[in-house]
């Protein structure tokens, strides 16, 4: 499940039914037979988060690791843990609280790397409109707050309500899983948008309104700092399959170090791979910039994960009875495919 993004909703063509293959290139393809993988995005259309998968195509570090990949696209944002779970993905991207929902629930789902290290999920609201720590009930009380209706959003309002002094009564919370956050804010159908800043921020700065959006971290008003975004497979096809899990965030890590290094090129190639996507390349390459800082954690390493970071998700989840019980640690995630394991 995932954020809401401002875009397109549905793409034509292949993207109508679900996936799209994007062939792996490289002037050193190998020989050899390729190792098929079929990775699950988390939202049923592609966007700038995607940028290192395609780096990984175009560049051809998949096919230096002996791996053909195939990207899918969920038809909503609670598939993407059932196409893990039932094998018709080998891996996929979720957030960490999809993972936590999907463990409690019995699903044999497995973190494999962080995609980003932090939460950068906000409030947003239109300039000039004031929104504060300090004064949050007055602000946001009988006000009209969007959410997509995501297992990430439906986790974070909770806190929010919580640091406000306020019940889900007392907000009209507009759910559309096929709304526009941004849009909805701007034409003034909500009074308050949810969305991660990379993707509210990079979609204000480039729609051409005038002012500065306000914006208040979740993590200023009671929500838990722990990553979003992961990357996923199962136990069963981790087990199966060891070499190619490697294989695969080998790829990701080279794709990852070559997009940041390189975030012009990266855009574009993406604009490429996804003609239809529905997005300009101004917000591709802001989204991505802005995706960049929360990639590192604090000892400049990518995807690594810590038992903190789950222990803090499980704990949060179950205080506001989205789980029912706090598991170990490493129910939830491995670090042992990552390359500099």
């Amino acid at each position: 499940m995932n954020i809401r993004r401002l875009g397109a909703l549905v793409l034509a063509g292949s993207l109508a039914s679900g996936s799209l293959t994007m062939l792996a290139l490289g002037a050193n393809a190998s020989a050899a037979p390729l190792t098929n993988v079929t990775f699950a995005y988390d939202f049923p259309s592609p966007d700038f988060e995607l940028v290192p998968m395609v780096v990984a195509q175009d560049q051809g570090f998949f096919t230096q690791g002996g791996l053909k990949v195939k990207v899918v696209f969920p038809p909503d944002t609670s598939t993407t843990t059932k196409l893990l779970a039932t094998g018709a993905a080998g891996i996929g991207f979720i957030t960490t609280t999809d993972m936590g929902v999907a463990v409690n629930a019995g699903a044999p789902v497995l973190s494999i790397g962080n995609y980003t290290m932090s939460n950068n999920w906000a409030l947003f609201a239109k300039p000039g409109v004031s929104l504060t720590a300090k004064n949050l009930k007055s602000e946001i009380e009988g006000k009209k707050i969007f959410s997509y209706g995501d297992t990430w959003t439906e986790s974070m309002l909770p806190f929010v309500l919580r640091h406000a002094g306020l019940t889900s009564s007392q907000v009209s919370i507009v759910t559309d899983p096929t709304g526009q956050d941004l849009k909805f804010l701007l034409a003034g159908k909500v009074n308050i948008a949810t969305n991660t800043s990379n993707y509210e921020v990079a979609g204000f700065d480039t729609s051409g309104t005038k002012g500065k959006e306000s914006t208040l971290l979740g993590t200023a008003i009671g929500a838990p700092n722990i990553p979003i975004w992961v990357y996923a497979t199962t136990r069963s096809y981790a087990a199966s399959n060891p070499k190619t899990v490697s294989a695969f965030m080998s790829a990701m890590e080279k794709a990852t170090l070559w997009a940041v290094a390189n975030p012009t090129k990266a855009a574009s190639e993406f604009d490429k791979a996804y003609p239809k996507s529905g997005y300009s390349n101004a917000y591709s390459l802001a989204g991505w910039k802005l995706t960049i800082p929360f990639m590192k954690n604090s000892a400049g390493q990518y995807f690594t994960q810590t038992s903190a970071q789950w222990a803090t998700m499980a704990r949060a989840l179950k205080s506001i009875k989205l789980i029912t019980a706090v598991k170990q640690p490493s129910t939830y995630y491995t670090n042992k495919f990552l390359p500099s394991s």
